[in-house]
């Protein structure tokens, strides 16, 4: 009888175990549906897992993959649209190098909208298709050989990157924990290869907000930065720090205003006294300042070559690149 209970104790923490990891790994792929879905459409979905799936198969490849289970039909995708693929890159990866190539910088939206804009820039109109297929032809007008050149570097620790918001803050309006607007100011090069690409967006919160206060103490509100996306679609850690605060001082010189321990330029003909109004503090749209990469970072960077930006101007867009604009990162 002992033995009995025994064993079905054990079959009872067996199967909740089972359950547990199940559930679990349905959690991870529904997080990654969700992912897939917000990089191609700017949203998620709220059907089954089933039709999410099958619906972006099709979507992406012009058809379903009826050959895997579902979990490995969505680890598929996923690996593809948000993950690496050999040395070609994601589809992400593809995208942003298209889209950094034709226009000099990242568009924002989701991918779908990116790619039917590229399509209207270079061809007049958006194209039909699978959005894979799509992508293709976009590499292989703006990359001789049909192929991103992909190449893995290290962006090192205390890498400068110029950033700029994206949307106005202001001490009258923001709470901590709201999310700050903004993106990459410039191309990042670690030799010739492109690791942050003009455009890119990033992640930050307001910390501390204070009012005004007596005796003439002016607002205060300080943001705390995380990281922005490298061009492969990892995520950089970042931080303003000592060497952030002296570019941003340098650069500045009598125009920049000090705001939450960073120093803010205001954009082109402002100068610092337009970020204070009274006694409240106005970040405006348009705004940039620096920020150091936390450590070393792991990037599949698309090298910089100038017979692919020949290609790209064959197609009748100005690339806007220039030698000038592929520095070492320091």
């Amino acid at each position: 009888m002992k033995k009995l209970v025994s064993l079905i104790a054990a079959l009872v923490v067996c199967l909740g175990l089972a359950t547990t990891a199940f559930a679990e790994v349905t959690h991870v792929a529904s997080e990654q549906l969700d992912a897939m879905e917000n990089t191609l459409y700017g949203t998620h979905q709220e059907n089954s897992m089933l039709a999410r799936i099958q619906s972006l198969e099709d979507d992406l490849y012009g058809h379903e993959d009826n050959g895997q289970n579902i979990l490995d039909r969505i680890q598929t995708s996923y690996d593809y649209v948000c993950g690496t693929n050999g040395g070609n890159g994601s589809f992400l990866q593809q995208l942003n190098a298209v889209d950094s190539r034709f226009n000099a910088r990242l568009t924002a939206g989701p991918a779908k909208t990116r790619i039917e804009e590229l399509e209207t820039t270079i061809y007049g109109a958006p194209k039909s298709g699978s959005l894979e297929g799509r992508l293709g032809s976009l590499v292989e007008t703006a990359y001789t050989g049909g192929q991103v050149p992909v190449e893995n570097t290290v962006l090192p620790k205390d890498s400068l990157v110029k950033i700029e918001f994206t949307a106005p803050l202001s001490s009258k309006t923001a709470q901590p924990g709201d999310p700050v607007s903004f993106m990459v100011a410039d191309n990042v090069y670690v030799n010739d290869v492109l690791v942050l690409a003009k455009g890119a967006s990033g992640v930050a919160k307001v910390k501390e907000v204070k009012q005004p206060g007596s005796f003439g103490r002016d607002a205060k509100i300080n943001v705390e930065f995380s990281h922005v996306y490298a061009v492969d679609g990892s995520t950089v850690p970042v931080y303003i720090g000592k060497l952030a605060k002296q570019q941003a001082k340098t650069a500045a010189g009598a125009a920049g205003a000090s705001i939450g321990g960073m120093v803010v330029l205001g954009p082109i003909g402002a100068i610092g006294g337009a970020f204070v109004t009274g006694q409240s503090i106005v970040i405006p749209e348009g705004s940039t300042t620096y920020v150091q990469v936390t450590q070393d970072q792991n990037v599949n960077g698309i090298i910089y070559t100038t017979s692919d930006s020949d290609a790209a101007a064959t197609a009748g867009v100005d690339t806007g690149a220039t030698d000038s604009d592929v520095a070492a990162a320091k």
